[in-house]
């Protein structure tokens, strides 16, 4: 039996204040205070042989019981403010600042500043711009910067090296209890303290023919200081892991843009509505500190990393015959990706990876990003794009609206336990293999296969667990995420039965989507691809389900 006990405690207090000054001065302010606090508690205990098989009870255990515990907590608390100021709709400016403080740092550490602030200019209601109202309905533009704290790190006690207390397997030194032994954590930094984000901010605000078209556009800067990640590398005479430190920082470029059209139009004497509407977004992410130097894959970053990298070999298609593979195994050492092979040489149907660097063998070279082999940047796993767009036309009752979302070009390279990728690859008795999959290994009837020739678990610990390429995935999609129609009973027939409104509808979600990987695997949800691990085997991901639903609203 386990019980769990969680409390949490948050109390937030402010004031406003707000006040203008003849018609034009308009300043208003908030100013206050948050405090959190969560408080976990768990007790166990077990008892074994009961002596009753239909009932489950402590008191019914004939041996030795084993018992546990634990809590955890964290405290929040922070003061705020803002401060807005306009004058006559026109210039308008803003302050802001967080004071916060965090019981996962060290004393000394506990506290952050995190100020914002802002500008704009509603550049439409100068005097000099009377000329374009017609059309114009508002321009702004805006600057503004922010900062922001993060203290979310992997343990509620970073400052304390934690010890644990654990029973001997087989000793109990002539007691029926057995010992005990403990056992201190991995080291921890002292000075651990907040991540912050500045981010720099332009946008524009723009909207003409009396708002039915409206458009957002911003462009950013953040930069990620003192990130939260693994510490400077130790000894390895150490024996423990490193630490989290504020080691790294991030830079982080991109936009965002935004659009809508509405209208409405007179046809056959009735009224039509209708709306469209776009989004799209982009980013690039790198590391411009860490300490790597030598940029080595083994550290999790290294200066001027592009979040998302995808190193991987080349492949230079696949051995057409023995002769060819023994002929180029001859001049070039195929070395570390020469793994596992059933006959121990390179045959027809083979992966033909490519000496990138001219040495005369296949290898990871000095395993970093200055000396990577015959590795090299084939992908990157982040989106390049996202973006979205919708419509929506209502006319004599009828409704309908239509919403389409996806990403553009990113990577991802399945891993060997990917079945519905790999098929009899992943493993020579799995039990699941996609269909016609034979068809599309090599063999000298089908030279032109996409895959090798077969081999059992290749994808696990042979040629293809090596990235590459010729298998890398392109996983940009754009999904049909939802249509709904409607109609709407008019007023003057449902008002005969006392109903005020009454509509039926059909909706449909996640129709259908465009992606690359359906040339390769229609098993395979380009949102739900992941790596799956060897503990993972029956984790079979579950691809977007469609959706059909009918219904009707009825308003009395």
């Amino acid at each position: 039996e386990q019980v769990y006990t969680s409390n949490y405690i948050s109390v937030n207090a402010y004031a406003n204040y707000n006040q203008s000054w003849n018609d034009k001065h308009n300043l208003a302010a908030t100013f206050g205070f948050n405090y959190e606090h969560w408080h976990k508690k768990n007790l166990s205990a077990v008892g074994y042989e009961l002596s009753s098989d239909d009932l489950d009870d402590l008191n019914l255990a004939t041996t030795m019981f084993s018992m546990g515990g634990g809590q955890n907590e964290y405290k929040l608390a922070g003061w705020f403010g803002r401060v807005n100021y306009d004058y006559d709709g026109r210039y308008l400016a803003e302050i802001s600042g967080r004071y916060d403080g965090t019981s996962r740092f060290a004393s000394n550490n506990r506290w952050g500043f995190f100020p914002s602030g802002s500008v704009g200019w509603r550049i439409s209601e100068e005097k000099f711009m009377e000329w374009a109202r017609p059309s114009l309905s508002n321009l702004k533009f805006r600057v503004s910067y922010g900062s922001l704290g993060n203290q979310n790190v992997s343990s509620f006690y970073t400052f304390l090296r934690m010890i644990t207390l654990s029973n001997f397997d087989t000793f109990n030194f002539g007691s029926d209890t057995k010992a005990k032994y403990s056992s201190i954590g991995a080291p921890i930094a002292q000075n651990l303290t907040w991540e912050t984000a500045h981010q720099w901010d332009i946008g524009a605000d723009l909207a003409m023919f009396n708002n039915r078209l409206n458009f957002t556009g911003d462009i950013y800067v953040r930069n990620t200081v003192n990130m939260l990640t693994d510490g400077i590398e130790l000894p390895g005479v150490y024996g423990a892991t490193p630490p989290q430190m504020n080691t790294a920082d991030l830079r982080t470029k991109g936009y965002e843009l935004s659009a809508t059209w509405r209208d409405n139009l007179k046809i056959f004497g009735h009224n039509l509505s209708y709306s469209v509407s776009a989004n799209l977004s982009n980013y690039d992410a790198r590391i411009t500190r860490y300490d790597n130097p030598e940029k080595v894959f083994a550290k999790k970053y290294y200066p001027g990393m592009k979040l998302g990298e995808i190193w991987g070999y080349h492949v230079d298609g696949l051995f057409a015959s023995d002769e060819e593979a023994a002929q180029y195994s001859s001049q070039v050492d195929l070395g570390v990706v020469a793994k596992n092979l059933p006959q121990g040489i390179w045959m027809a149907g083979d992966l033909k990876f490519a000496d990138l660097d001219g040495d005369g063998k296949i290898s990871i070279g000095e395993d970093s990003a200055l000396k990577p082999g015959d590795r090299k940047i084939i992908g990157n796993e982040l989106p390049t794009l996202q973006y979205g767009f919708s419509g929506s036309l209502n006319y004599m009752g009828f409704d309908i609206y239509a919403f389409f979302q996806g990403t553009g070009n990113h990577y991802w390279y399945p891993n060997g336990y990917n079945y519905q990728f790999w098929g009899s690859f992943s493993d020579p008795v799995a039990g699941y293999i996609p269909r016609n999959f034979i068809d599309q290994c090599w063999s000298k009837d089908n030279p032109g296969a996409y895959f090798p020739r077969p081999l059992g678990q290749s994808a696990k610990n042979g040629q293809l667990s090596f990235v590459n390429d010729r298998y890398l995935q392109n996983i940009r999609y754009m999904r049909f995420k939802n249509l709904t129609i409607g109609y709407s009973i008019p007023e003057k027939i449902l008002s005969k039965v006392s109903i005020k409104q009454l509509r039926v509808y059909f909706t449909a979600e996640n129709l259908c989507y465009w992606s690359p990987i359906k040339k390769h695997s229609k098993y395979i949800d380009p949102e739900a691809a992941f790596s799956r691990t060897s503990n993972q085997l029956n984790a079979m991901y579950y691809p977007w389900a469609k959706t059909y639903m009918f219904g009707i609203d009825i308003t009395l």
